[in-house]
């Protein structure tokens, strides 16, 4: 399974913004002293020894819009998540995996929805039952919601993985570690586990979108009084 077109091309695009993220200025910043910016550091999920940089990731305002859709009272994620109600977190973590694998079968957005690049709404996913493995990630965060999990604790993540390429998953925080609810519908994992084949490089949440960089997040610092290069 692969990414659409605007997917693999934003990897790479945050890939440059990983390795120059002054170019990346977040909305989240203090300033330090006269002349000189420091992008602050954010809330976004710091795994695998990464800093999330904040960005205006203004290309997906519509994407992540529809994935915050809440579908939490959506009728029919309500019945699909009824038997996960009163398990462990762990437990209802692996059953979601499970049941939206199962449950939403694969198309690719230009068969479903005549585009390439389209994250369709937990709502719109669960009433077709099929999408790609955005859509899927989508309705599996939904799903999480609904069973009481914090909104704080829940992002999709585009990531590289050493075998399966560009992909899109879930990432969830439980007991101050991250969890990967990725599309194959194996068992969540436990990100360190995977250290040397996934490789995360964006992530949106509720509260904003962040690069992932291997050097501190307060390290870039451009000195505002300095002309721009142009290049």
């Amino acid at each position: 399974m692969r990414l659409s077109a605007w997917a693999r091309a934003f990897l790479a695009v945050a890939a440059l913004c990983a390795i120059s993220p002054a170019v990346a200025a977040g909305p989240a910043q203090s300033w330090a002293g006269p002349g000189t910016t420091y992008i602050a550091p954010a809330s976004g999920p710091n795994m695998l020894g990464t800093s999330t940089v904040a960005i205006r990731a203004a290309r997906f305002n519509g994407s992540w819009a529809n994935a915050m859709q809440d579908a939490t009272h959506n009728p029919l994620l309500l019945r699909m998540v009824a038997a996960a109600r009163g398990m462990p977190a762990l437990q209802q973590m692996q059953f979601v995996q499970s049941r939206v694998n199962n449950a939403i079968r694969w198309m690719s957005d230009a068969t479903q929805w005549g585009q390439h690049d389209y994250w369709a709404s937990a709502n719109q996913t669960l009433r077709s039952g099929a999408g790609d493995m955005e859509d899927r990630a989508i309705v599996k965060m939904q799903a999480l919601k609904a069973l009481g999990f914090s909104s704080n604790d829940l992002w999709l993540t585009l990531a590289r993985d050493a075998v399966g390429g560009p992909v899109t998953v879930l990432t969830v925080r439980l007991g101050g570690r991250y969890y990967i609810l990725d599309d194959t519908g194996g068992e969540p994992f436990l990100v360190e586990s995977r250290r040397r084949e996934f490789q995360p490089v964006l992530s949106f949440g509720w509260n904003g979108a962040w690069v992932h960089t291997q050097a501190p997040a307060m390290a870039f610092a451009r000195t505002a009084s300095a002309p721009a290069s142009g290049r």
